[in-house]
């Protein structure tokens, strides 16, 4: 495969973190299955996580978890008690084979983060606590909730090369969302859209030998 026309190949890899690193439900359907939590008002198809407005907002930071699991219980018809549960239904597991992934960018010199839409107990559970311990050793962490800005803003990726001193085109970038994808090429990152339905840590590997990286 040829190389990229780069003078220099990007030295920073950034991930997103559900669909790239992590495997996660993508329905509230998906989440109810993983965590065993009944919902009256689901019918039983693929309802999508954004269906329910409040969920960007609570991943922006907007509204508090209280607010927020208020509307979830409300949404899917669920116990007030399981709402965190459900919610925390969406993490599934980190995928297999990220973190020889990781560990061969780095053995490669390359600085490694992630960029995150998220949310406070996922925040927790993916990148503090070492639940997910490829994730937890990522080097340059940034979630959406802890600025106030979701994907694909501008600001956040201007927010992310601030935050930690990078220049953009210094920058490799993974994600499942072809919008977000989008946001980060206008700002000058290298990105590649992932698809989570295939192996994600071999379309990595593929795009980081096309730029050179490895």
């Amino acid at each position: 495969m040829s190389k990229s026309t780069a003078i220099e190949p990007p030295r920073t890899i950034v991930f997103d973190l559900g669909g790239v690193m992590a495997e996660i439900s993508h329905s509230w359907e998906g989440a109810s299955a993983v965590s065993g939590v009944p919902c009256s008002k689901l019918a039983g198809g693929k309802t999508k996580l954004t269906a329910m407005p409040e969920f960007d907002e609570y991943q922006a930071g907007s509204i508090t978890l209280d607010a927020y699991l208020d509307r979830l219980t409300e949404f899917v018809g669920c116990e007030r008690a399981e709402a965190l549960r459900l919610h925390n239904g969406i993490l599934v597991v980190e995928y297999p084979g990220v973190k020889d992934l990781v560990a061969e960018v780095v053995a490669h010199g390359c600085r490694t983060g992630c960029l995150s839409n998220t949310n406070e107990p996922h925040w927790e559970v993916l990148a503090l606590n070492g639940q997910y311990p490829t994730i937890h050793s990522l080097e340059m962490k940034m979630a959406s909730h802890l600025v106030g800005l979701n994907k694909p803003s501008p600001a956040i990726y201007e927010r992310y090369c601030r935050e930690f001193g990078l220049v953009p085109s210094d920058i490799a970038f993974f994600d499942d969302g072809a919008s977000n994808v989008e946001g980060a090429l206008a700002c000058g990152w290298h990105a590649r859209r992932i698809d989570p339905s295939q192996d994600t840590p071999a379309q990595m590997r593929s795009y980081l030998s096309e730029l050179g990286v490895i």
